[in-house]
């Protein structure tokens, strides 16, 4: 069918031709939709792993509830272990101690001159120190020289000798360190 337009070209429709846009305006419209296309894929991409995060902790978490008895017995256990070792540690130490002291107090014993008397005897780490009383300052000097040449004392210093009497009978007391050797 023929038209035919009888209104005035003022009033006439305009025959437009639709022209597509250039390409360099687009451009940053096309740019800007891909900027938030990225932020969308990233954003759905960190949810969707949130997620799964979310899941596996709430499955350990479970797991756990239902290991809890166990982890308690076990560390019941390793405590119990850790104080019978510290126990079995102690009387190791005690027992190999046992032998040593009897060993250190019979050579003692045969250090000790006739007539010289120990009166105390204690030890302090691996250091000895002996108190005594004898007659004379050469029975003090033998029983130094005794320890010295000992293999279990070693560096035996004199402290104090000093005159004293006993019933009305003159002593010498005297104080002695020594070093133990083993």
């Amino acid at each position: 069918m023929i038209r035919i337009n009888l209104l005035p070209r003022e009033e006439r429709q305009a025959h437009r031709s639709i022209q597509l846009p250039k390409i360099g305006t687009l451009m940053p419209v096309l740019v800007l939709l891909l900027v938030v296309a990225l932020f969308a894929a990233i954003s759905v991409f960190q949810a969707l792993q949130i997620g799964r995060l979310k899941t596996d902790i709430a499955r350990a978490e479970q797991e756990a509830e239902k290991l809890r008895p166990q982890i308690q017995t076990i560390q019941e256990l390793t405590q119990k272990r850790e104080e019978l070792q510290h126990r079995l540690t102690v009387i190791a130490d005690l027992d190999k101690g046992r032998l040593h002291r009897v060993k250190l107090v019979d050579e003692l014993s045969r250090c000790v001159p006739e007539h010289l008397w120990l009166t105390t005897y204690e030890e302090t780490g691996n250091k000895v120190q002996i108190e005594g009383v004898t007659f004379s300052n050469l029975l003090v000097a033998d029983f130094m020289t005794r320890l010295e040449s000992s293999a279990l004392f070693g560096t035996v210093d004199l402290l104090v000798a000093e005159k004293g009497t006993i019933d009305q009978r003159n002593v010498v007391k005297f104080k002695v360190t020594a070093l133990m050797t083993l």
